[in-house]
Order: structure tokens, then sequence, then C-alpha cells
């Protein structure tokens, strides 16, 4: 072998190394979490997924709103859009962002459904049941009541005041 010759087979095996450990290095940094989360958003084209759709009429005015569960590349989110009667046209009045959740479902009167209305504090409104699981498996009921005073959804915490039904 002559000098060149073994120039020319170190220059390559040094060039075969520096490929090794970047493709090592790109490897073990695919694998962090923080990284795949700031990559992810770039390699995937924006999608919007309508997951359920319910309707119900609130209110003294008895307004109706269209409630829609929507999945995106963000996470979940439930948005309530007010439909005007005479154009019937929807806009959008409120979204709670679950971000951190993704899609379950429950049974209700033996059906099964991720997005259903039911008067859960009796007020003689209907109020927003949208069942979801955490990144841990956790199964979480996000529930979200009708404020008549307010004339909107707002997130539901039992509290004391609020007697059961008998």
């Amino acid at each position: 072998m002559t000098t060149i010759e073994k120039t020319v087979n170190s220059k390559n095996r040094k060039i075969i190394f520096l490929f090794l450990a970047l493709a090592i290095l790109i490897a073990v940094l695919s694998s962090l979490p923080a990284v795949q989360k700031l990559v992810q958003p770039m390699l995937q084209a924006p999608s919007r997924q309508i997951l359920a759709k319910v309707s119900t009429v609130n209110g003294i005015r008895s307004v109706q709103y269209l409630i829609l569960k929507v999945k995106d590349s963000s996470g979940l989110q439930i948005e309530i859009y007010q439909v005007n009667p005479d154009t019937l046209k929807q806009e959008l009045r409120q979204k709670f962002d679950l971000t951190q959740d993704g899609d379950a479902y429950m049974t209700i009167n033996k059906n099964s459904s991720n997005l259903a209305l039911s008067d859960i504090d009796h007020d003689g409104h209907l109020d927003i049941l949208a069942p979801s699981v955490d990144r841990n498996g956790n199964l979480r009921l996000n529930t979200f009541r009708f404020n008549s005073d307010l004339q909107n959804f707002e997130p539901y915490s039992q509290s004391s005041d609020v007697q059961p039904a008998e």
C-alpha cells in the first residue's frame, strides 16, 4: 500500500466514523420525549378531526348551541357554537382545551358515547359530559354546566350547596 492509499483509507475511515457518530447522536436525541414533542409538529400536516357532535337548546331565550369534541395536533378541545335561528350561522362562543388528554368513551343508558348532554346539577338545563383519558391512563369525566345567568358553559365541580336528586 502506498502512502496515498493509506491517506485515502484514513480519510474514508474518519468520514465513516463521523457519520456513525452522527447517526447514534440522532438516534439518542430522537428517543427523548422533549425532542419528539419539538420535532413532531414540524413533520405533521395540520389536521382537525371532529370526534363527536351534539346540540342543545338552553337558557331563558331558548338559544341553540352546537357542541363539538375536536381532536387536532395539539390535543382535544370542546368547542361550543351558538346557532343563529334565522341564518343557521354558527358562531364560536367558547372553547375548552383538554390538550393533555386523549379521547375516551362512557356508557349512558347502555349506549357508548364520547360526548353527551345531561342535567347533572338538576337546574333544568342540559350540561356537557366529555370523557377523556390522560397520558397516565386515568379516566376523566370533564363536565361543563350551563350557567343561565351568564348564558354560557363553565367547568363544573360539585360543591356542598348542590343537593343530589332523590
